[in-house]
């Protein structure tokens, strides 16, 4: 059974989501463990991703990025670079961009080979939507908001920030589709571990929300560390979903 921790949003500069990168991790079970970072959301931009990487390295991990941008890269690099990782750390960023890349230089399957094999998974935003059903992203045209696929390791579609007012939207925007959300304020992260849902917060903490479309789109809160079993799962003939 895999591990996903998608981080709703925070900071790492001024050590909010500390705590929350030891997480991470501790999940790993390895006393040095290998973080692989994907950058790809940002366009591989890793301008003002000192922190990330700053964070995980204080913490006794080794931090290597890996540029889907990079066409000299062969499906075996990445395919390698994927399944030797002992977690993966996805960035923020445009997650329909991330989507496209991951599928056209095969990091998607891999990646979807590397939760069968225990890899941990994490990361903020676009990189904590990308392993659900689908995510809520201003990605569209001027910078609307639409729902888009993702990889379907977790179901649900994933709204991150949702501390923010505008993307609070998605409590309501969810009832357009036939699924059920989740939203994710900054400073919190849902996990999926050993076979049930819980949230982890970083030093300002957090909330985690549900919104259940099996009884009128319900909003309800995710207590830290308390399980939600009750969350449906993946059906094997669901179909994702793209307004």
């Amino acid at each position: 059974m895999g591990t996903i921790i998608a981080l709703g949003g925070g900071r790492f500069d001024n050590g909010e989501m500390t705590q929350v990168a030891q997480y991470i991790l501790d999940c790993t079970g390895k006393a040095a463990p290998r973080v692989l970072f994907l950058p790809t959301a940002g366009f591989d931009d890793m301008d003002g991703d000192e922190p990330i990487r700053d964070t995980f390295e204080s913490l006794g991990a080794t931090f290597a990025p890996l540029l889907l941008t990079d066409d000299s890269l062969t499906r075996g690099e990445i395919e390698s670079a994927i399944l030797s990782a002992d977690a993966v750390y996805a960035g923020g960023g445009n997650l329909q961009f991330l989507m496209d890349t991951w599928t056209r230089t095969g990091a998607a399957d891999a990646l979807r080979e590397a939760y069968r094999r225990g890899v941990v998974l994490s990361g903020l935003s676009s990189g904590a939507m990308c392993w659900f059903e689908g995510g809520y992203d201003d990605c569209g045209p001027d910078h609307s908001f639409v729902f888009l696929p993702c990889l379907g390791l977790l179901p649900h579609y994933y709204c991150p920030h949702f501390i923010s007012e505008t993307w609070q939207k998605f409590g309501e925007r969810i009832r357009e589709i036939p699924h059920s959300g989740i939203g994710v304020e900054d400073g919190a992260a849902l996990v999926w571990r050993g076979g049930s849902y819980s949230v982890v917060t970083g030093n300002e903490g957090g909330e985690a929300y549900f919104f259940d479309k099996t009884n009128d789109y319900r909003k309800l809160r995710i207590t830290e560390n308390a399980s939600i079993l009750a969350l449906p799962a993946l059906s094997p003939d669901s179909k994702n979903f793209q307004c």
